[in-house]
């Protein structure tokens, strides 16, 4: 059920949990680009981003049909360019990404924090801002557009095909990663927005050092060391909620809403299957393709 207006809160692992995205200046310059060339590929707004060693957050909004093509581009540039850099070969995430909605702005302001909390929360490091990897934090809090560079792989391989250079520098192209202010923070000035991040950074890490009760932390240059391949003791595996929200209210009247979804579009599925290809599926589902050369419906959802 996918709702136009509604932020998403958008989450994928590595496979098996392997520290395949472990921080480097090369990986997060890689991850960055390819981000960059996402952003300016597909008309998506996104609010706040984290790269963890195993997986990545971030909050999104886009046109129906456009977040998955915008997250898949992500993942699947992301598998091809890290996995060139660390030399991994095989499949790179461990699942489809889940994107639950997030229904209020306590509760996007709580996905806010928890993103920005990554590396302090696990004890890996002191503060979210110590975190080696790719994080919003410069541009939530301080205000800066950071531009990275992305390889134009297409081209090179066509240079190498020819006899050409066909070194990396030849088909580098700069790229901005932008982002648009949190709806809850629209009214606010710049410099209020920036307080308000980095309040929530001051909040996850007061949380995070009463969490670890006094011990240390791994540090910086020891995730940086971290082998790619290797994998955590424990991976925590939990299933995704159904949505983000502060109110048990609002919980309940969109548990509710999702199940009238599901079974309109059950029903709707039932006669699609059975051969009436007008059938019209209900607001916010994606109607199941047709083989090429078979007849269209008149009104598909796309």
């Amino acid at each position: 059920m996918f709702e136009e207006d509604r932020l998403y809160f958008v989450t994928n692992r590595t496979v098996q949990g392997r520290l395949l995205l472990t921080p480097s200046p090369r990986v997060n310059a890689l991850v960055g680009g390819v981000l960059g060339r996402a952003l300016a590929r597909y008309a998506v707004e996104l609010f706040a981003f984290v790269f963890a060693s195993n997986h990545f957050h971030f909050i999104a909004r886009a046109a129906p049909g456009l977040l998955s093509d915008f997250v898949g581009y992500v993942e699947a540039n992301i598998a091809r360019e890290i996995g060139r850099q660390i030399g991994w070969r095989g499949p790179f995430w461990e699942r489809r990404f889940s994107a639950e909605p997030i229904l209020d702005d306590d509760a996007l302001v709580d996905r806010v924090r928890y993103l920005l909390s990554h590396g302090a929360k696990e004890g890996l490091v002191a503060g979210a801002e110590d975190w080696p990897g790719l994080t919003c934090i410069p541009e939530l809090v301080h205000g800066i557009t950071r531009v990275f560079p992305w390889y134009n792989r297409t081209q090179q391989w066509w240079a190498r095909a020819r006899g050409e250079p066909s070194d990396d520098a030849s088909f580098v192209q700069a790229y901005r990663v932008e982002l648009a202010p949190l709806p809850c923070w629209a009214t606010l000035s710049v410099q209020d927005r920036h307080k308000a991040a980095q309040q929530l950074v001051t909040t996850a890490n007061e949380m995070a050092a009463e969490a670890r009760e006094g011990r240390p932390v791994l540090g910086a240059d020891a995730v940086c060391a971290q082998d790619p391949f290797s994998m955590p003791r424990v991976v925590k595996r939990s299933p995704r909620p159904l949505c983000h929200v502060s109110t048990r209210q609002a919980l309940v009247a969109f548990r509710r809403a999702y199940r009238h979804f599901v079974a309109a579009y059950r029903e709707a599925s039932a006669t699609f299957r059975a051969g009436g290809r007008d059938v019209e599926f209900p607001e916010g589902a994606f109607r199941p393709r047709l083989p090429f050369g078979w007849p269209q419906p008149a009104a598909a959802v796309t």
